[in-house]
């Protein structure tokens, strides 16, 4: 990937003042690819602002979707129409009515099927701070949530009010992973994202059936730093912006995340344990004009495997995602598809499985002039296959069809 300095410090302008930023040319190729639609799924309502969909563990076929403002739904996303009410959290959603403010995540415990266990990622004010807690769902073949059984495992104090981030899932061992964003504002003015000892622009991740010390959950042994004091232990992986769209490849396990960039870059990184992604000490691909220094010296970056660019008018806030394993879609396997909420573009990026560096990006819906789709994620059904989810209230699949 490209990795030079985009925007630089002229010594013949007035210092403060910087050069118009290159506009660098598309460093892979892009191309339409045919035969593929996006079909809206039937229902008798909308869903208010979907931001995850989250399968429940079990023979029943049902899929939670967290909605913005407090409403979650146990659906079948097999054209049967069927949804009824999982948890109403509106009442604890009250008053938060800023753009990122809500609810952001869902993810059952591996082995909901015996404990009934699930955890939520969600705002709250005053103070103002993300909650990651566990609740317990009823038994039988049409669980819904107690809400009286919240236990808060996690909160994290929010200094502004965006870039957030929220989104978990659990890893093939069984750990939570939780998706953090910088705090908000431009620049990362606190430089949070490459603090080491704070939990923002982290992805972490813990055991929520172990206990470290008088934490409320676990600190897994082969975490990073676990053996770090200069640390954070929950730490897996450092320096995102506003992570939105966390997932892991079904054959390989590997961690793919969609950051939400600035004014410049969107990016997709294949995160690994322990790495550095760069923000804010880097904007995507380049160094970030606006911390000419890095934080923490002799620090090592890994570049995202993929970063498009609003100077090509590309989009401006990307959407992840996942690796698409599923059967329905030819020639799409091994392909990471993600989105753009702002332009409501659908891509696949082929990916090299050996260098594991995108090749070729394709174009797989393209929002028409009377489209209402804002994508908030791409994720998969039960059978693998790829849901849209978008703020306008609709769920969507891709699908094949004959030319």
């Amino acid at each position: 990937m490209v990795s030079t300095r985009l925007w630089a410090v002229s010594d013949n302008v007035t210092p403060g003042l910087i050069t118009p930023p290159l506009i660098p040319p598309l460093e892979i190729p892009e191309e339409t690819k045919p035969g593929v639609n996006l079909v809206r799924f039937s229902f008798d309502r909308e869903f208010d602002s979907p931001v995850t969909l989250a399968t429940m563990p079990g023979p029943s076929g049902e899929q939670v979707l967290a909605m913005q403002r407090g409403e979650f739904c146990a659906l079948r996303l097999d054209g049967s129409g069927h949804w009824r009410s999982f948890l109403d959290f509106r009442k604890r959603m009250e008053g938060l009515i800023l753009f990122e403010e809500g609810v952001h995540g869902i993810a059952f415990h591996p082995n909901f099927a015996e404990n009934r266990l699930f955890y939520l990622s969600y705002s709250q004010n005053e103070p103002r701070r993300t909650v990651i807690s566990e609740m317990r769902a009823t038994e039988g073949a049409d669980p819904v949530a107690l809400p009286e059984t919240e236990r808060v495992i996690l909160e994290v104090q929010q200094p502004l009010a965006d870039h957030w981030g929220g989104h978990l899932t659990f890893g093939p061992e069984g750990y939570l992973y939780i998706a953090l964003g910088d705090g908000g504002l431009r620049d990362d003015p606190y430089r949070l994202a490459q603090n080491p000892w704070v939990l923002h622009g982290k992805i972490l991740r813990i055991d929520v059936n172990g206990r470290t010390g008088a934490l409320p959950y676990g600190i897994p042994e082969d975490n990073p730093f676990a053996k770090d004091q200069m640390v954070r232990s929950e730490i897996f992986a450092l320096g995102f912006r506003n992570p939105w769209g966390v997932s892991f490849d079904a054959k390989t396990g590997d961690l793919w995340c969609a950051d939400v960039g600035q004014d410049l870059w969107e990016e997709i990184n294949l995160v690994k344990k322990g790495a550095n992604y760069g923000w804010s000490d880097r904007d995507g691909p380049g160094a970030a004009v606006f911390h000419p220094k890095p934080l923490i010296n002799n620090t090592a970056y890994t570049d995202p495997v993929h970063a498009y660019s609003r100077m090509r008018a590309e989009g401006l806030c990307i959407i992840g995602g996942l690796l698409y394993r599923g059967a329905q879609l030819d020639g799409l396997e091994g392909a990471f598809i993600f989105a753009d909420w702002g332009f409501g573009t659908v891509w696949a990026l082929e990916i090299n499985p050996e260098t594991q560096m995108a090749t070729k990006r394709l174009i797989l819906h393209r929002r028409g002039d009377q489209d209402r789709l804002n994508p908030t994620l791409i994720t998969a059904d039960v059978r693998g296959e790829p849901i849209v989810l978008s703020q306008e209230g609709g769920i969507y699949r891709l699908e094949s069809v004959s030319e």
